[in-house]
């Protein structure tokens, strides 16, 4: 039914076409999409809760009911591990992974600083973006008073903060 000539021709097709959408994909990314950003979309990092955090932030817009989870794990001074969660918008889970790795076995002094650049750098940046890096952020202020308020302790799961501004914004 299909000869040496039929599947030589439709493996080239294949093949070219391959070639094509490579060309394509590169040349898109290039020129649309930093390369880490795509990768912290496709692969976010420290997604997921920690086993045994020291503090727990959530950061939340009660409009709309998009949150994010931040989780601490914080010895000798040092952030062993952090991890986040959200039901937000994808630029929430790209600034959730860029923030965990910039500051993920770093000192709590050296994230509280990375946060406060994160946030004049956003600030330049379109509305949208400015609200889920707030989300994110607030979510690791209030980690950090979890964090404090367990070493005075308390019994509370968590500590909740919510912002003034929500990730999906109207551009009308």
């Amino acid at each position: 039914m299909f000869g040496s000539k039929c599947i030589h021709e439709c493996d080239c097709t294949v093949r070219t076409l391959t070639k094509r959408f490579k060309l394509r994909y590169n040349s898109f990314m290039e020129n649309n999409l930093n390369q880490e950003i795509i990768e912290h979309l496709m692969h976010p990092k420290n997604y997921g809760p920690l086993d045994n955090p020291t503090g727990v932030g959530v950061g939340h817009s009660e409009q709309s009911g998009e949150f994010v989870i931040f989780y601490l794990d914080e010895q000798e001074g040092i952030l062993q591990n952090v991890g986040y969660a959200t039901n937000g918008c994808h630029d929430t889970v790209v600034l959730g992974s860029m923030f965990t790795e910039m500051i993920k076995g770093e000192s709590l002094e050296y994230a509280q600083s990375a946060a406060l650049k994160l946030r004049e750098k956003v600030a330049l940046g379109p509305v949208k973006q400015q609200a889920c890096a707030q989300m994110v952020l607030t979510a690791f202020e209030a980690a950090k008073i979890h964090q404090t308020q367990k070493a005075h302790g308390s019994t509370e799961d968590l500590h909740a903060i919510e912002i003034g501004m929500e990730c999906e914004v109207n551009n009308d």
